[in-house]
């Protein structure tokens, strides 16, 4: 089986001319795509989420795609129950995108079956104890035994957290990171990182199938 090859970016969320960039981009692709286009530029833009947030993402995935040579108006991309984009007509192509209070992120993954969730959190300023409460919520018993003697509470907190939401972003469960399925390992590989931005910290984790080179 070919391996699966995984490009990503990431950027800081502004810009005042994206609904222009957006409508040059679109030409680009199919017309089986409008409504996801027409859904977009339709979003409020408002704080915290909703159009820049979006748009950000849509240029990076559009960056992406020239980059690794797809050819765009041969996809078809569509919102699923959830509304988030999807590629629905190539199973050899995903991609997975995030933001998180300045910043967005996009990881394209191209082969065979292709399968990605990534994740982007920006660190904020929690005190031990907020941050100890948040971790009861989503981590699971061995993992939570673990980050309450870990000497970097931080970076595992934001480990745990981008590491879960980009699983289940992929795999659309939670696996070994529940209490449920608490002896479970996390299915396929993890990529991780920090990036810095405007004075801002952001960490980022990429699920991929085993076959990711």
């Amino acid at each position: 089986m070919a391996e699966l090859r995984v490009d990503y970016s990431a950027c800081v969320v502004a810009g005042t001319a994206l609904r222009d960039s957006i409508n040059a981009a679109r030409m680009y692709y199919s017309e089986l795509c409008e409504e996801y286009f027409d859904s977009l530029l339709a979003k409020p833009v408002k704080p915290g989420g909703g159009f820049t947030e979006s748009a950000c993402a849509f240029l990076l995935l559009d960056g992406l795609l020239q980059k690794n040579g797809v050819e765009r108006s041969g996809l078809v991309i569509s919102r699923d129950p959830e509304g988030r984009p999807r590629i629905i007509n190539r199973t050899d192509i995903d991609f997975s995108i995030s933001h998180s209070e300045g910043a967005a992120f996009c990881c394209l993954a191209v082969g065979e079956n292709a399968s990605v969730g990534a994740d982007i959190q920006r660190v904020r300023n929690y005190s031990r104890e907020y941050m100890e409460q948040l971790a009861r919520t989503f981590m699971s018993k061995s993992r939570l035994e673990s980050f309450l003697i870990c000497s970097d509470r931080e970076r595992y907190f934001y480990t745990a957290w981008t590491e879960r939401e980009a699983v289940y972003k992929r795999c659309g469960v939670y696996p070994g990171l529940t209490a449920e399925n608490d002896g479970t390992p996390a299915q396929g590989i993890t990529r991780r990182g920090i990036i810095t931005a405007c004075g801002s910290r952001y960490h980022y984790c990429i699920s991929l199938p085993e076959t990711a080179e």
